[in-house]
């Protein structure tokens, strides 16, 4: 009985949200081609700022996602627990992304070339930067649908089979997919697009783009909608928390339930933030729209996208309420030693003293 219902449910949230990305693009292409009537519509953002303002957020978001990997594989119960596998995974590829993509796009707004003039460099840019950026959207996609397994449905996975169809084999995918499908379209099916060292990934992505099936299917599958299916299945998990919460109140104990909903908010409200207007743009251009309107918008909002990735370390910490208790020990330690510190040393002034005045009256 609960299969079906929760099943009828998500049958219900994907029409919903079919039906609500047909009515965001039409409202979007009215308000886009209106924009096509305001010549002094701009809001281009200059390279040089674009490099500051990847670098800036960089470097603090390396030592937190450092810090979050720490925390969640040093301790064998979190590295365990089913709803901290796909942060990991999140974590884990937006720190590679930062390392390569993320640290290449800051040299080439910079300098405005490509680190490395060489097809191999722009090979591996291009496929590092395609599939992770791919993964971690739909790891976030499914984190927000499996979430709602974990909180509402845990005797789905309950044994060792039902773990492998539920869990792993879906995380699985999501790296697996992105991999494959980018191979194929950028090293194995033939291109003719000329490398350009002065254009983002050397103009390479255009093997994907120039294909018009390949281009509807990515945009749709890889981008438009995970954005979408994070959105909706965020918001309906918060919702179904609150629900359940007032209707049983007081029969279970709700502290685990809520920190495994809590833990992916903060997350998706980032998605929800950053990545679905460009991701909105996107499914109007795939819809038909001509990318001559708001070129320079739609190029701003793929910029911030890279944000939703430097800030999900700094979103995953707030959500773990461990690691803020492990901070606030750390912190407090720190204190407590400080304080002890000038009392030690006073009272061995006081010894001193004391011997000293002692040591006449012996003599």
């Amino acid at each position: 009985m609960n299969i079906s219902i929760i099943f009828i449910s998500y049958l219900f949230v994907l029409g919903l949200q079919i039906y609500l990305t047909k009515s965001l693009v039409c409202s979007l292409f009215c308000f886009l081609v209106s924009l096509q009537h305001i010549k002094n519509f701009q809001m281009t953002i200059s390279y040089p700022v674009r490099s500051w303002l990847l670098l800036v957020p960089l470097i603090p978001s390396i030592f937190v996602t450092i810090f979050v990997l720490y925390h969640l594989l040093i301790s064998r119960a979190l590295r365990k627990a089913l709803n901290n596998h796909v942060i990991i995974l999140l974590v884990s590829c937006g720190l590679i992304e930062e390392l390569t993509d993320v640290s290449w796009y800051i040299h080439f707004y910079r300098t405005g070339t490509v680190l490395s003039s060489t097809s191999g460099f722009c090979y591996s840019w291009v496929l590092f930067s395609s599939i992770l950026f791919a993964s971690i959207s739909i790891l976030m996609a499914w984190a927000s649908m499996e979430r709602h397994i974990l909180v509402f449905n845990p005797n789905w996975v309950a044994t060792k089979t039902k773990r492998f169809f539920f869990h792993y084999l879906p995380l699985s995918i999501c790296i697996l997919w992105p991999t494959i499908f980018y191979l194929l379209m950028l090293l194995i099916l033939p291109c003719n697009v000329p490398f350009n060292y002065n254009k983002r990934l050397c103009n390479r992505y255009t093997c994907v783009t120039n294909i018009p099936w390949a281009s509807l299917f990515d945009s749709i599958a890889h981008y438009i909608l995970p954005a979408f299916v994070t959105v909706i299945f965020s918001v309906a998990l918060l919702a179904r928390v609150l629900y359940s919460r007032y209707r049983i109140r007081g029969r279970i104990d709700w502290r685990n339930y809520k920190k495994m909903a809590g833990q992916l908010l903060p997350i998706s409200a980032l998605y929800i933030l950053l990545q679905l207007p460009p991701m909105t743009m996107y499914a109007a251009y795939s819809a038909g729209l001509p990318r001559t309107v708001a070129t320079s918008y739609y190029s701003d909002s793929i910029f911030f996208n890279y944000w939703v990735i430097l800030f999900t370390p700094f979103a995953s910490a707030v959500s773990l309420p461990e690691l803020g208790k492990k901070c606030r020990k750390c912190f407090l330690f720190w204190q407590r030693r400080r304080a002890v510190a000038p009392e030690s040393l006073t009272m061995t002034r006081i010894k001193i003293v004391q011997l000293a005045a002692v040591s006449p009256i012996i003599r």
